[in-house]
């Protein structure tokens, strides 16, 4: 893992700062962020937060209690205890790209195959500098949508021995993704106590 020893520049000055913060207020109170989710509007609507229709004005001061619940550092449990990783302070994690909906070969582009994810999985695990397996390396347009997840998570859960990227795509997804984790580290309980999926 690559540790970052360069020194921290401040580059905005204090004037600068002032209008991103003020700025990032004036967005969540005035213009909100709308939400697709009758579940998450229905989460906000009982922290005291302010629906309307499906926009969600927010708190600035509630998302920064939110925010500060999150760890500055924590570590990554890969299939090999050699590939864990440190996330934060110093710790630089590489990973693969995620997304991409085609491949090239030479001069040709096309949709992306399983048979492609898996060989950029086998290539991720491969390049030492590479720290995480990635998630969605290539989007496997032949596999059926309702069971890919399953096909990409098992092929970076055996292919490689490093962190990966669960399927966060749906809520169906995430929830496969978690019981694989389980089964693949030996329970709810471990992954709980170390996270074995990187986001």
């Amino acid at each position: 893992m690559f540790r970052n020893t360069m020194p921290r520049y401040e580059i905005l000055s204090e004037d600068a700062m002032a209008k991103l913060d003020a700025g990032w207020r004036r967005l969540v109170t005035e213009i909100g962020v709308e939400f697709n989710s009758e579940r998450a509007l229905e989460i906000f609507r009982k922290a005291g937060q302010r629906v309307e229709d499906e926009k969600v004005f927010l708190d600035p001061e509630f998302i920064l209690e939110q925010v500060a619940k999150a760890p500055a550092e924590f570590d990554v449990a890969a299939r090999n205890p050699e590939h864990s990783i440190h996330i934060g302070g110093d710790s630089m994690a590489f990973g693969a790209v995620y997304g991409p909906p085609f491949v090239r070969e030479g001069d040709v582009r096309r949709d992306a195959t399983m048979d492609d994810f898996r060989r950029f999985t086998m290539l991720s695990q491969s390049f030492p500098i590479l720290d995480s397996a990635g998630g969605v390396i290539c989007e496997p347009n032949d596999t059926p949508l309702d069971s890919r997840h399953l096909d990409m998570t098992y092929a970076l859960q055996t292919l490689t021995d490093k962190i990966y990227m669960g399927n966060v795509v749906s809520g169906v997804n995430a929830r496969d993704t978690i019981a694989m984790g389980e089964i693949l580290f030996g329970g709810r309980k471990v992954i709980e106590e170390s996270p074995c999926r990187s986001r």
